[in-house]
């Protein structure tokens, strides 16, 4: 009798397990997780994939509520960047993405933040989802820019003893919060860009520099200087109030060791916005 009872049990197991998976129970769902695939591209119409934007970096943080689940970081030289499979518990995630190809990034999960040492083209998108057994295994991910550029053109012929162009900012950010979008590490450092021998001798001298933006257009002043081998100063100019927007170019020109008659510069590339070009 106890040994027919315990046929009668097992059997009984069996069959509830059995109307369990016939109502739509998988083996993976008692994992409780999915693995979705992340693709990226940049806002504009021709959605630029990373790259083709020559960025370097790829990070996607994952929180479920406050608690940051998992990091990933990609590099331009890993196989699959551009586009990065995750393992997710079921559930509400939200995520984060930034795409750059800034220098010396610095991460910090507790601030939420990453700062570089050199400010170059950077792109973020959030996203939150409710991660379930019937979710898509795919998701296309849209960045959209996060940082200002501006471009400075010296119009003077270069000196033979120029050795370099530096451009001083009064206000200038480093670093980007990537759950608010703003803008973070302040620094007023100067931008030195070293002149090559080579360019002795040319005229209208381009140089580019890159600021983390928040969303509201901002200003800044801005000192150019020509700068001889001997650290002497070969001249200065100073800019008042210049205007600096994420996905626009602002742009002067104008003479740095003499009065030098200004050349305009019209130009943009990817989807930037050019806001056109000023003569100081």
């Amino acid at each position: 009798m106890m040994a027919l009872s315990a046929a009668l049990l097992l059997a009984c197991g069996e069959h509830e397990m059995t109307e369990e998976l016939t109502a739509g129970m998988t083996p993976a769902d008692s994992m409780k997780s999915k693995t979705i695939t992340f693709t990226f591209g940049e806002k504009s119409s021709t959605r630029a994939t990373l790259a083709e934007l020559n960025l370097t970096d790829l990070w996607i943080f994952d929180y479920v509520g406050a608690e940051l689940k998992q990091t990933i970081h990609q590099a331009s030289t890993d196989a699959a960047f551009g586009s990065a499979s995750l393992s997710l518990d079921y559930g509400e995630h939200t995520f984060y993405f930034i795409a750059s190809r800034g220098i010396d990034p610095v991460v910090d999960t507790d601030a939420k933040t990453i700062t570089w040492g050199s400010v170059r083209d950077t792109f973020l998108a959030s996203l939150t989802m409710d991660v379930q057994p019937s979710s898509a295994t795919s998701q296309a991910v849209t960045l959209s820019r996060v940082v200002g550029r501006l471009r400075i053109t010296a119009t003077d012929v270069v000196p033979e003893n120029a050795a370099k162009l530096t451009i001083t900012p009064s206000t200038w950010y480093y670093g980007l919060n990537y759950q608010t979008g703003e803008a973070v590490a302040l620094n007023s450092t100067p931008i030195v860009v070293n002149i090559p021998s080579s360019y002795v001798g040319t005229q209208n001298l381009v140089t580019s520099c890159y600021t983390v933006s928040g969303s509201s257009l901002w200003q800044t002043n801005i000192t150019a200087s020509l700068i001889a081998s001997d650290e002497s100063s070969l001249g200065s100019v100073t800019i008042p109030d210049v205007p600096i927007q994420r996905n626009h170019i602002t742009s002067y020109s104008g003479g740095i060791v003499g009065a030098g008659r200004s050349i305009s510069v019209n130009a943009s590339d990817d989807d930037w916005v050019d806001d056109g070009n000023v003569n100081w």
